[in-house]
């Protein structure tokens, strides 16, 4: 088994169509089929169901395909890593929420490495259950997340509490006292899932944000948004505080029946890598 069948096989999973695999991994049709052949036969199982037209992944391959995902990119970090060291002496990879690169964290993790010159920082954005998954299978030194993991395998701390305000451009905001969850419906939203806990809140509160006119998945998109004056929507207060220093945003009040879900934020850590990443740890917890 070498890597350009693991690199074949997972393209194959993807565009279910030898033609196209063939056009990706830049070779003929051929060796692809050569490639698949000889992984099926290494694995002792079918990994694909030939049809007319396409190919459909067996049950075996779904299973064998996160396996050979997450050999590829393991190979991958290690190259990074092995080509690293002429320059640095050590090296820290860091998930986070794409939400919390727009925090005061960023700034945190750039006063770390100014501190320590010689580790090379990656960042890596995903949702929290992609963090959590890299940091136990070690593709990921330490992560942020919203929704920590309740496993024993790691150490999980809250770093930070959120308070989620709505905001928009201060020449919209500046109409309004305050908002109502009638008036908001009525008005043009761009809603950003903050979790598990706000979904239920904003449920509960203004209804289904399935109506909304914007639902974005990133809180850059959303913040542009904010900014050309499309809408208003929630966010965290750090957030909302940095953009209205720079003139761009404006907090509103919002008036609910309850109150919005404090947003916590969680440094996780895989108990294996405690000793590596305890100086960054130290580092983020003295400026909570």
């Amino acid at each position: 088994m070498d890597m350009e069948q693991l690199k074949t096989f997972v393209s194959l999973a993807n565009r279910k169509n030898f033609t196209r695999t063939a056009e990706e991994m830049n070779v003929v049709q051929s060796t692809v089929t050569s490639r698949v052949k000889l992984l099926e036969q290494e694995v002792g199982e079918k990994l694909f169901r030939r049809q007319t037209r396409h190919v459909e992944i067996t049950e075996a391959g779904k299973v064998f395909l996160d396996y050979a995902k997450q050999t590829l990119e393991m190979m991958d970090e290690g190259i990074k890593a092995a080509r690293i060291q002429s320059k640095f002496t050590s090296r820290l990879v860091i998930g986070g929420m794409n939400s919390l690169w727009e925090t005061p964290l960023i700034e945190q993790i750039h006063e770390y490495q100014s501190a320590n010159t010689n580790t090379a920082i990656r960042l890596v954005t995903g949702h929290s259950a992609d963090i959590i998954e890299k940091i136990r299978i070690g593709l990921i030194d330490i992560g942020f997340v919203y929704n920590p993991p309740s496993s024993s395998l790691f150490n999980v701390r809250t770093v930070k509490k959120e308070a989620i305000l709505l905001a928009g451009a201060p020449d919209i905001v500046k109409k309004f006292d305050s908002f109502t969850w009638e008036e908001l419906k009525n008005f043009p939203f761009i809603h950003y899932n903050w979790g598990p806990a706000f979904s239920e809140w904003f449920e509960m509160e203004i209804g289904n944000h399935e109506t909304m006119r914007y639902r974005v998945d990133h809180t850059g998109v959303a913040l542009r948004l904010m900014q050309r004056r499309k809408g208003i929507g929630f966010m965290l207060e750090s957030i909302i505080s940095d953009y209205e220093e720079k003139g761009l945003l404006s907090r509103i009040p919002f008036i609910s029946q309850t109150d919005i879900p404090i947003q916590h934020v969680y440094m996780v850590v895989n108990k294996h890598k405690e000793e590596k990443t305890e100086s960054f740890q130290r580092h983020i917890v003295s400026l909570k």
